[in-house]
């Protein structure tokens, strides 16, 4: 009988079994379960998590399934179903409070706000939508239609972990840009709108704020890694190769501040030019005065900086890092530009998607270290502007 081989990971070296896993998840879930429970900076610090780790959850299932059908395929579908699903209901509750705050601006003064007939329909709308949407992502699972889109992609047709991840991307991507195609405005900036910046604060001052933004960096890191197979694929130093995540050179790192300070500038026209087209054509555009109300806890030096780090390296790990080099750069970065569909409305998706194209062509050249300075220092740069011009 041939001895049993053991788990090899890249360079052929023996990865770890799936002890440590199983303990770290435990010990996770103890503390998000302790930290939601006793709420306060520890509650905060555990609902932070919810922004990377249900897809670091979903890469570490999608790599257990491995090549052959197992508890963890099982496991897999389901986590994604619940994923998808969620966004599905995310995206019809933020059209329905859309809705909502449309009624209560056509109200009189004092009067109750109704929902009129062409309201409910637009929300049918997305409903029906999302119900499309989550067809394609089905369709997705059959082999002819990913050789087809793996013809454009450097993507893998036969791998169930690539699969997994362009019926995640496309689905969750798709989920998030319909409530602004339907509506025609960004459901946060509407709701900010017409209740404020607290409406999305809850209860944080600014302070709070941007420490949620470093709690959230915090779980993408290992997100990430994990993402990208580390303990059950890779040892760390794949991994971090495999995230780009590696040490620029001086000459990339001058050359990324460059570019971010040059993009800056090519903004600020291709802006103007943007604004004229769409005051042009009567296209309704991003309210600033709302996403600065939005973004008002960000607004000071320390913010700048925040927003630099977190936004920076958090998005280009996850975007550039994790998924640029199975999903290609136009996939993800329209991946990337639609997670913004919330807050931004078509005017503004057109810069996000420029910026994000530039930032993955510095990633496809170099690393993913690289453009996340280049991110950073674009997000340092605008937050500054504003600051010394008070717009």
């Amino acid at each position: 009988m041939s001895e049993q081989l053991p788990m090899m990971g890249v360079g052929g070296r023996k990865l770890p079994n799936g002890m440590p896993i199983a303990i770290s998840a435990i010990v996770l879930l103890i503390f998000l379960g302790v930290g939601m429970s006793v709420g306060g900076e520890l509650g905060q610090i555990a609902l932070a998590s919810l922004n990377a780790l249900p897809f670091a959850v979903l890469a570490v299932l999608a790599y257990l399934g491995g090549s052959r059908f197992n508890w963890a395929w099982v496991a897999t579908g389901l986590w994604l179903a619940l994923l998808v699903g969620g966004t599905a209901i995310m995206s019809i509750g933020f059209g329905f409070a859309t809705v909502s705050i449309m009624a209560a601006t056509q109200a009189n003064p004092g009067s109750t706000p109704v929902i009129v007939f062409g309201g409910w329909l637009l929300v049918g709308l997305i409903a029906l939508a999302d119900l499309g949407t989550i067809i394609v992502g089905a369709l997705l699972l059959i082999p002819q239609a990913r050789r087809q889109i793996a013809r454009v992609i450097p993507l893998d047709p036969d791998s169930f972990v690539h699969t997994v991840a362009l019926i995640a991307i496309v689905s969750i991507g798709m989920l998030c840009t319909i409530p602004l195609l339907i509506l025609g405005q960004p459901p946060l900036l509407a709701l900010v709108g017409q209740m404020g910046a607290g409406a999305a604060a809850q209860g944080r001052d600014s302070a709070g704020m941007l420490r949620d933004q470093l709690y959230a960096l915090v779980w993408t890191i290992p997100a990430a890694l994990l993402a990208v197979g580390y303990g059950t694929r890779r040892h760390l130093p794949d991994a971090l190769l495999r995230l780009g995540l590696v040490r620029p050179t001086w000459r990339q790192a001058l050359a990324a501040v460059g570019i971010a300070l040059l993009l800056v500038a090519t903004v600020q026209l291709l802006g103007a030019g943007i604004s004229w087209l769409w005051g042009a054509m009567g296209w309704p555009v991003t309210n600033d005065a709302a996403f600065n109300e939005l973004l008002s806890f960000a607004l000071s030096p320390i913010g700048a900086v925040v927003i630099g780090i977190t936004a920076g390296l958090g998005e280009e790990l996850a975007v550039r890092g994790a998924l640029q080099p199975r999903l290609g750069i136009l996939l993800s970065n329209l991946f990337f530009t639609s997670l913004h569909a919330l807050q931004y409305n078509w005017d503004s998706l057109l810069v996000v998607f420029i910026v994000g194209m530039i930032c993955g062509l510095v990633r496809k050249r170099t690393n993913t270290s690289t453009s996340a300075i280049v991110h950073g220092v674009y997000n340092f740069t605008l937050i500054t502007l504003s600051l010394v011009t008070g717009n």
